[in-house]
């Protein structure tokens, strides 16, 4: 309690410029916490959800029983996943009027280029929120230097007003000094620490998105007959006829 107190009346003798370091530090600190906390429960729940997507649609060779599950688990991040990967499939089926899912070559390779947007788009917000973790960690070191060297130059100028170098002279300006650079590592350990557990957790799930990804594509491609390019084949044959006729 002593020593709380001590700590206390040290940061209260303190000149403007070092509270306004302290007060930024406490603000650092208290954003990465609770950014911290909302990551992890947002991470949490995703993680859970694309696994829980994955198992529904697991085993599934059919687009009926893949359109069933994926009701199921609508409106969670795997259902919304899938949600939108079917439809781009059905946009991309719109101008084929077949019982059967018919796509050409050509226009499966632009549905596989739209699903790898979605899966793009998708994996980097996830990234969101990550650079505050690494800003804090590289950040607050140096703006506890800076108070660090506030501090001495403080030091400096007690001694040449006092003509001496007692603790009296001196004490005040190194208290400063040591407090903010405590200060700037209180914030930036901890900042490292959870940007490289939520790093992590965003490579764990990213992972399991891919896998579900990739589940999505393969149902897909063994309900889709794909056909031979229409507009290829009949500039082929347009070809074949004018070297006839030339013939």
């Amino acid at each position: 309690m002593a020593m709380h107190n001590a700590l206390w009346e040290l940061i209260n003798q303190t000149d403007i410029v070092s509270k306004g370091i302290l007060l930024s530090m406490l603000g650092m600190s208290l954003a990465c916490w609770s950014l911290a906390l909302y990551k992890w429960m947002v991470l949490k729940a995703k993680i859970q959800q694309v696994r829980q997507a994955r198992a529904l649609i697991r085993n599934i060779n059919n687009l009926e029983d893949l359109l069933a599950r994926a009701a199921t688990v609508r409106n969670t991040f795997g259902g919304d996943l899938i949600a939108q990967y079917l439809l781009d499939f059905k946009m991309a089926l719109k101008k084929y009027d077949t019982s059967k899912p018919t796509l050409t070559q050509s226009d499966w390779n632009i549905l596989m280029v739209h699903i790898d947007q979605t899966l793009e788009d998708t994996l980097q917000k996830e990234e969101a929120l990550l650079p505050v973790f690494s800003t804090s960690y590289q950040a607050a070191p140096l703006v506890g230097l800076f108070g660090t060297v506030w501090g001495l130059i403080h030091a400096f100028i007690g001694i040449g007003q006092q003509k001496s170098a007692d603790i009296a002279a001196v004490a005040p300006g190194i208290a400063e000094a040591l407090i903010t650079t405590l200060s700037g590592l209180v914030v930036a350990i901890p900042a490292l620490v959870l940007f490289n557990y939520l790093q992590h957790r965003v490579r764990i799930l990213e992972t399991e998105v891919l896998q579900l990804t990739e589940s999505c594509r393969l149902i897909l491609r063994q309900v889709t007959t794909l056909e031979e390019n229409t507009s290829v084949a009949y500039s082929m044959k347009s070809k074949d006829k004018a070297m006839e006729v030339s013939l």
